[in-house]
């Protein structure tokens, strides 16, 4: 899978002959459609076999330049027949605004200083100088994107880059979790086995009912004067967490010897959560 990049550069050119390009490639298109039209061609073989010899000997451009019309056209021609299919009003199809679209085979770029050779014909070009901005460099400066079609209409250069993706990560298996107030419950399972395990908290249930008495003790006493009961309770937090994470550290040292495998039954106060498990080495 590739993804694809727009990179568009605005600019001016005093150049009469990329004009009269663009005005030979927008009739080449307009050719294009009525030839496929009127034989009902919708592949880019066929439509070449039919028209390429005649367009070519027609039209004194850069040969290459007749393929890409033939795309052009296909595309402007499968629009049209979809709105005919859902039985919505469409014209025959007119490519009015002048445009001219080379695949990576017929234009020269230079990546560093943005200098781009556009073939006419033969070997008649035009040069042109394109803008590079930092995020525009940030592209063309790395080799991994490599060069697509461009697209030229007047004022504008847009240039598409493509860039192969990465194959999506797939999980060997799924880690299924289930927190309650006494043990962490879980399973893992895999296409080769499903392995539960719970592993207890041990005095984890004794440490938050120690916590909550105390804070509602500290929070009666010092109820008129609330910048010291504030300070006590803040305090009380800190050291309940202290000792939370003291006995998850009993627990697992208790039951890391033999961990109990079975299920328990949740109880009400538990979250469930998927998280996937990560590919076994080699």
């Amino acid at each position: 899978m590739d993804s694809h990049r727009a990179l568009v550069f605005p600019i001016r050119w005093d150049a009469p002959s990329l004009d009269w390009l663009l005005v030979e490639f927008r009739l080449l298109v307009n050719e294009s459609i009525r030839i496929a039209l009127k034989a009902d061609i919708r592949s880019r073989v066929r439509l070449a076999r039919a028209a390429y010899s005649d367009l070519s000997a027609r039209h004194a451009v850069y040969k290459q330049y007749i393929p890409s019309a033939f795309e052009v056209a296909l595309g402007v021609l499968k629009a049209h027949r979809r709105r005919l299919v859902r039985k919505k009003r469409s014209s025959v199809p007119y490519v009015r605004k002048l445009m001219l679209k080379a695949e990576n085979q017929s234009y020269r770029l230079d990546r560093e200083t943005g200098r781009l050779r556009i073939p006419i014909q033969g070997t008649e070009g035009v040069q042109v100088h394109l803008p590079l901005s930092g995020w525009h460099r940030s592209f063309l400066s790395d080799s991994s994107w490599t060069l697509g079609s461009l697209t030229v209409v007047p004022g504008r250069i847009i240039l598409v880059v493509r860039k192969e993706m990465p194959k999506t990560y797939e999980p060997a298996g799924a880690i299924a979790l289930d927190t309650n107030e006494d043990s962490l419950d879980g399973v893992v399972a895999s296409e080769e086995d499903t392995v539960p395990t719970v592993i207890p908290f041990g005095s984890v249930r004794r440490i938050q009912q120690t916590h909550f008495r105390r804070r509602r003790r500290l929070a009666t006493k010092k109820s008129h004067d609330r910048r010291v009961m504030r300070r006590l309770l803040n305090r009380e937090d800190a050291e309940r967490g202290i000792a939370f994470v003291r006995g998850c550290i009993e627990s697992q040292n208790d039951s890391s010897s033999s961990p109990r495998i079975g299920r328990r039954q949740s109880s009400s106060r538990n979250s469930r959560s998927m998280v996937p498990a990560a590919a076994p080495d080699g």
